[in-house]
């Protein structure tokens, strides 16, 4: 870190986060809108009575079918994800649910049927999107390893990777829904990751690192 650059003290920075005041109003907005997003609609329906907010019942409707393709997606239901989002024109959403079954494939060796499906189903996505053979080279890379966990990509036949398709698909049905509108807690890490990286040439203060956790950096 550039010595030169004025320092604030952990002290005076957590002092000043302190005397900062959200309104209880704002604060449960939030919440509810992750609850929403993130398709748990128990909890949404508690919450938005507790914080006196009306939900419409069209909220909840568009929330049990993104629940529902979510469960499929997590259960390694891949298909039948697919075919409730037959009728989506978003190329992102049809690419991460057929790069996922191509997966599936693989982990269940069925390797012919892997290379057939990646030919008929996912090569075309490269006409309007070339970036996007990084991600597909590194799936078909899964077809080297007869042990699939000597792989170094075997992160991609974990349970971690259906939560990461089955969370970036959600978003996108959100956002599809919604007119692409962006879930606000998303929309807020961006914000804070911009303002940090504005103030790293000009201040040295505890940057937030871990934001699950409320971490900070330790001070220099």
């Amino acid at each position: 870190m550039n010595q030169s650059l004025e320092k604030i003290s952990a002290e005076e920075w957590h002092h000043n986060q302190n005397n900062i005041v959200i309104p209880k109003a704002q604060m449960n907005e939030l919440v509810l809108n992750f609850f929403i997003v993130e398709g748990y609609r128990d909890a949404a329906i508690e919450f938005s009575k507790e914080a006196g907010i009306q939900l419409s019942n069209k909220e909840l409707d568009k929330m049990i079918e993104r629940i529902e393709i979510k469960k499929n997606i997590l259960n390694g239901e891949i298909d039948l994800a697919l075919e409730k989002v037959s009728m989506s024109n978003n190329k992102q959403i049809l690419f991460k649910l057929k790069m996922q079954k191509l997966i599936e494939l693989i982990k269940t060796n069925e390797l012919d049927q892997a290379v057939t499906y990646a030919q008929n189903q996912i090569i075309e996505f490269l006409k309007d999107q070339p970036h996007l053979i990084d991600e597909i080279e590194k799936a078909m890379s899964l077809l080297a390893y007869k042990d699939l966990n000597k792989c170094p990509l075997s992160h991609l036949t974990q349970n971690s990777q259906r939560i990461k398709v089955a969370s970036e698909v959600n978003q996108q049905l959100f956002q599809d829904s919604q007119g692409n509108e962006q879930a606000k807690i998303t929309i807020l890490m961006k914000i804070l990751q911009w303002a940090q990286e504005l103030l790293n040439s000009k201040l040295q203060y505890p940057h937030l690192i871990e934001i699950s956790k409320g971490q900070f950096s330790k001070e220099q």
